[in-house]
């Protein structure tokens, strides 16, 4: 990310997408502004499927067991 700061937080680079987690453990998803009919960046439909499935507290949980699994390597 951009070092750059206001007073609403921190900017985006240019056509960047995001997921963000707040200070309060919320999800934001945050899309880049590009045309209606341009196609959705693979990695940019990553961060919606990590989005989409973080509603699955069984999901969650699973993909956190990988870091524990491999801090016991």
């Amino acid at each position: 990310m951009t070092d750059v700061s206001t007073d609403h937080g921190t900017v985006l680079p240019s056509g960047s997408s995001a997921l963000v987690v707040s200070a309060e453990g919320e999800l934001s998803f945050y899309l880049s502004d590009n045309t209606p009919d341009a196609p959705v960046p693979r990695l940019v439909q990553l961060l919606v499927a990590v989005l989409m499935r973080s509603e699955d507290d069984d999901w969650v949980e699973e993909m956190l067991g990988i870091f524990e699994d491999q801090s016991l390597n």
